[in-house]
């Protein structure tokens, strides 16, 4: 789920997300090779410190996304529904690729996604679970960065991870695809805060999307037409939506000062775009 500004996200839910990864990633050693973390919960892992002050609000997510590698396999005593239950996930009724655990009246939903040429949509099984099929997810897998995760789990355990998380070229490739099929503005905020606090630098971002356009990702075929069609000028969708998810829709007689902060979001989404298709 995914709302439309930021001020609706309540932190305590927040960090029921990164505490379900937690429980999970502690749960699944058997198949941390076969996955990567991909979704909303990405950019804090990728974009460094987050005490200090930064112009846009940290990252927010109500779920965890995995990517699984279709030939995934822990062996013939490898279950991995068995796993996920034993941490008390279970899969939703009306969508099997996603499992659920209820803690205080909040349900974590974890969505489990792979690639599987030339299908783009649908589920498939992977071992002994449904997944939603997702172009790119293999190239999030392949460059997968290994980050050390530290936080509460979700029974109130301290946890010291190893996780695998998507590099900035896939992810990128991914988000924009997912704004050109949806256009919702937590992915139009997360392409712009990714590009603009990775802490590798927003040069190596645009460098790493421009080497997955490069190698032929099959999200980028979306996430192309995304750049040309939604993100051109201020007052296409991906700008619009992305400060609408940090300051809420804009109304008749702004200060000057909402107004500024609502239009240097814009341009810095339209900046970030043209960048992105100059290394296309």
């Amino acid at each position: 789920m995914k709302y439309e500004s930021y001020s609706e996200y309540n932190k305590g839910h927040t960090a029921l997300a990164e505490s379900a990864f937690l429980t999970i990633w502690s749960g699944i050693g058997t198949w941390h090779d076969d996955l990567v973390l991909v979704g909303g919960l990405v950019p804090k892992y990728l974009c460094g410190d987050l005490s200090g002050p930064r112009s846009l609000p940290r990252p927010a997510t109500l779920d965890v996304d995995l990517g699984i590698a279709f030939s995934a396999d822990a062996g013939q005593y490898g279950k991995l529904f068995w796993d996920l239950s034993a941490q008390g996930f279970h899969p939703n009724k009306d969508n099997p690729s996603r499992f659920e655990k209820v803690i205080n009246g909040v349900t974590v939903p974890v969505d489990f996604l792979v690639e599987r040429a030339p299908f783009t949509q649908g589920t498939t099984q992977v071992v002994d679970i449904t997944a939603g099929i997702l172009p790119g997810v293999d190239r999030a897998l392949e460059l997968a960065r290994t980050v050390e995760v530290e936080g509460i789990d979700l029974l109130g355990a301290e946890q010291k991870l190893t996780a695998r998380i998507c590099e900035v070229g896939p992810f990128i490739a991914l988000k924009l695809r997912a704004f050109c099929r949806r256009q919702q503005p937590k992915d139009a905020f997360d392409i712009l805060y990714t590009m603009l606090h990775y802490d590798g630098g927003t040069d190596t971002a645009i460098a790493a999307f421009g080497e997955e356009v490069r190698v032929n990702n099959p999200a980028c075929e979306d996430a192309l037409k995304s750049l040309r069609e939604h993100f051109g000028s201020e007052k296409s969708p991906g700008p619009i939506k992305a400060s609408h998810f940090v300051l809420g829709a804009a109304e008749p007689g702004e200060s000057d000062d909402m107004k500024f902060r609502r239009t240097t979001i814009q341009q810095d989404m339209v900046d970030v775009a043209r960048r992105l298709l100059d290394v296309s």
